[in-house]
């Protein structure tokens, strides 16, 4: 398990436009992140079906923070950052750069990548990596200005998509 930098705890709750607290991805967030300053995840190993919906939920739930170039915590995630991150609460190893997961073996088309799958994308000479979520959508973190998302695979990505990587035995 790796320490988060800052304690998520001692910060308020963001807002929505209405001024009230923004409900369940704060809740979450709080939940998975914050307990005692650790991220906080316990599973099953049996349970390997469970392990990607607690994934994609994990994944999901960091949406909303920010994109830093070399980052690897809640402070803000690079691509590869976002990626090494989500494994590693599942005490999940993973290679911390984008080219090194997008060269992990065990790699897949995108007809048969799975939710919790990593998604390798080659933009020119750059390695980008996400998590894929189903066959429309896979969470990122896009470039800097930006904030961790849900991504549709327009043609835009699916022009760049090279293929999946599985990390999780089913």
């Amino acid at each position: 398990m790796r320490h988060v930098s800052r304690e998520i705890s001692r910060r308020s709750p963001p807002e929505n436009k209405e001024g009230g607290i923004v409900g369940w991805k704060w809740v979450m967030l709080s939940m998975v992140i914050a307990g005692l300053g650790f991220c906080v995840v316990q599973w099953e190993p049996g349970n390997v079906g469970n392990l990607r919906g607690k994934i994609v939920a994990l994944t999901q739930s960091l949406a909303g923070l920010p994109y830093q170039y070399g980052g690897s915590d809640i402070e803000g995630f690079d691509c590869s950052g976002f990626v090494h991150y989500v494994y590693d609460c599942f005490g999940i190893q993973l290679p911390r750069t984008a080219k090194k997961q997008g060269k992990m073996k065990r790699q897949v088309r995108f007809s048969g990548a799975r939710p919790g799958d990593i998604v390798v994308f080659k933009i020119k000479r750059s390695w980008h990596t996400g998590i894929f979520l189903s066959s429309r959508f896979f969470a990122h973190a896009p470039k800097r200005g930006e904030r961790i998302r849900n991504e549709e695979f327009n043609s835009y990505w699916k022009k760049h998509f090279k293929w999946a990587v599985r990390v999780i035995d089913d």
